[in-house]
């Protein structure tokens, strides 16, 4: 599924340009943050229970064992997602302290609980902010495999049913203790169900896809026009913290069902370009160092242009230019030298068949 690749481009491009312009103005009149996290919420929830789902039902054929299958998973997350997370918070913790609350509670953000801290403080100045997704996703993995894997098939869709209440219900008591931000997992479990939900039905139900994709349109036909309204209304309003999300996430589900099938016609070859396909696998890095490269990437690269007696003088635009072309330096160098070689290490994770396990 190559287009689900460029589809991560254009979320990781939105976080991009909701922290490195002004907020609610110009081209962040839209919740481009939202928007970005939103997406790569449903397409974990999508990717990851596709795979859950297609172990379970080995698991029920007897050709897999829950333990290994639980733990060949996991494994496989921590190789994709821990090394560069902790190689991030380990150099603001050693280099730039005070950008971030690490100082104070280094063992929150090492065992991955920074949501929690973020939504007592509410200090989204802290350099590490947009790690709380990361959390939220890893609190997630331990938790998700075990309700996809024990749950009854049969059952398998009020589970989902229940995560997208549980996402909204949980915002709505936010909301009442006064914490409209939404970084907790609960408040995060629409988002993921809403991905799962296609998982299910193209591994649980294949023959019925195609009037799945009918229903799907006209939801978020419905989605669009929820959304658009919900723009004219304050960020702090009910509907805006119960529904935008889910209303995203449906929109975003939309694309994704779409482009996990291909695309045709001009949407094709866009999705299709090895150009958008490549910033979409490098778009871990680039959504881990996208706030350390514009304010201490910069820093080090006047330094180095001071060095040389290079006169290097950055308007408004050209700074975040070369700002977006040093991110993806940093980001390739992260993705071929740390992230590439240790994701090599998942092949001798992959589970075996307990046939081939006995001959």
């Amino acid at each position: 599924m190559p287009q689900l690749d460029s589809l991560r481009t254009f979320a990781v491009m939105l976080v991009i340009i909701y922290h490195w312009f002004p907020t609610g103005e110009g081209i962040n009149r839209l919740p481009n943050g939202s928007i970005g996290v939103v997406i790569f919420f449903v397409l974990s929830g999508f990717l990851i229970t596709r795979i859950l789902l297609q172990s379970r039902d080995l698991i029920q054929l007897g050709e897999y064992s829950f333990k290994n299958t639980y733990r060949n998973f996991f494994i496989r997350r921590i190789l994709r997602l821990l090394p560069l997370y902790y190689l991030a918070i380990t150099f603001v913790w050693l280099v730039l302290p005070d950008a971030s609350d690490i100082d104070e509670h280094p063992l929150v953000y090492y065992l991955y609980g920074y949501n929690f801290l973020l939504n007592k403080t509410g200090n989204w100045a802290d350099i590490l902010s947009p790690f709380w997704t990361l959390a939220v996703e890893e609190q997630l993995y331990l938790i998700w495999p075990c309700i996809v894997l024990l749950v009854p098939k049969n059952y398998f869709r009020w589970a989902i049913l229940a995560m997208i209440v549980l996402g909204i219900a949980s915002r709505a008591y936010g909301y009442t203790q006064g914490s409209l931000d939404g970084v907790l997992t609960p408040a995060c479990l629409d988002t993921f169900g809403i991905g799962a939900l296609w998982a299910y039905v193209v591994v649980d139900h294949p023959n019925s896809i195609d009037s799945f994709l009918k229903k799907l349109t006209i939801a978020a036909g419905l989605a669009l026009l929820g959304f658009v309204g919900l723009l004219f209304l304050p960020n702090d309003h009910l509907l805006a913290v119960l529904f935008q999300r889910t209303l995203i996430s449906i929109l975003a589900l939309f694309i994704i069902a779409r482009a996990s099938l291909g695309f045709k016609g001009l949407v094709g070859q866009v999705l299709n370009s090895s150009v958008l396909q490549y910033f979409g696998r490098i778009s871990y890095g680039l959504y881990v160092f996208h706030m350390l490269v514009p304010s201490y990437g910069m820093k080090i690269l006047f330094a180095i242009s001071n060095r040389i007696h290079l006169s290097l003088t950055l308007g408004y635009w050209s700074h975040r230019f070369v700002s977006l072309l040093l991110l993806l330096v940093v980001a390739s160098l992260s993705w071929y030298l740390f992230e590439k070689p240790l994701q090599n290490l998942k092949r001798h994770f992959i589970q075996k068949r307990t046939s081939e396990l006995v001959s």
